[in-house]
């Protein structure tokens, strides 16, 4: 019996992740690319209460994200962006781990993309 009970134990699958509350997440957040870049996320709502998030980066200026979407433990969102006459757009994707959101900003710029490593700590 006590053999059973172990197996059981030990084949108890992993905890997953509890689901991401956008409220969770309102206020403004400090960015930091892997690659340098800084910014902010500032997550808040809209009058008629869905999610809105805006985000400001030293190289790109200021904008209001698009196609905010939360499912389970993760953040989606996108922003447009012009770099040098180029037209394109920042796909982010993240997870609130340890009080921080860590994910990555896949740049789409003409045919190349570069997923770019970020993480994002709530601002004092």
């Amino acid at each position: 019996w006590l053999l059973l009970a172990a197996c059981a134990v030990m084949a108890a699958p992993a905890r997953a992740q509890a689901p991401l509350n956008f409220n969770d997440l309102v206020g403004v957040w400090n960015l930091m690319y892997e690659d340098g870049q800084t910014g902010t996320f500032t997550f808040s709502k809209n009058n008629d209460g869905t999610p809105k998030v805006v985000v400001s980066t030293m190289a790109g200026g200021e904008s209001v994200a698009k196609d905010i979407v939360i499912k389970g433990d993760t953040i989606t969102f996108t922003r447009d962006i012009a770099v040098q006459g180029l037209s394109g757009s920042v796909t982010y994707t993240a997870k609130l781990v340890a009080g921080a959101l860590k994910g990555t900003g896949d740049v789409k710029l003409g045919d190349a993309g570069m997923p770019t490593p970020f993480s994002a700590t709530r601002a004092k």
